[in-house]
């Protein structure tokens, strides 16, 4: 059983997600976006909002996918869960590191934090901070 205040603080958020705006379901989310790690000498750039909103033990995950720019006549798509949130209330964030999906004989990681909260459908600003770019050599 979660304590009071954290249980009440969930169900905020759910209902949150639930109420309706003017234009339909008011809906909140975070910005991921950045550059994937260097390998075969290349780099794709990524961008997408998080998905799914996953509560767990008190706090919450989401979950995120999409497909990277081309470089070097391909492109990678992936998929993945972010870490359980850091901070509470609209400033909270996530970290996310995954592996893209092999394509041209390799694959990229995909590594960061996302944005605060921002609400689709008005007006949002955001900041992003892409962690470290860990370079790797995947064996063919």
């Amino acid at each position: 059983m979660l304590p009071s205040s954290l249980n009440e603080r969930m169900m905020t958020m759910v209902r949150i997600k639930q109420n309706s705006g003017n234009g339909g379901p008011v809906q909140f989310r975070h910005r991921m976006e950045g550059l994937t790690s260097l390998v075969e000498g290349h780099r794709h750039s990524f961008g997408n909002l998080t998905d799914l909103f996953i509560p767990e033990d008190g706090r919450h995950r989401h979950n995120f996918r999409g497909i990277t720019t081309t470089a070097d006549n391909h492109r990678h798509s992936y998929s993945g869960q972010t870490g359980l949130n850091i901070g509470t209330g609209r400033n909270h964030f996530h970290r996310f590191r995954i592996l893209t999906q092999v394509a041209d004989g390799h694959r990229h990681v995909i590594s960061g934090r996302t944005t605060g909260l921002i609400r689709l459908g008005s007006r949002v600003g955001h900041r992003l901070i892409i962690e470290s770019i860990v370079k790797q050599r995947v064996k063919k």
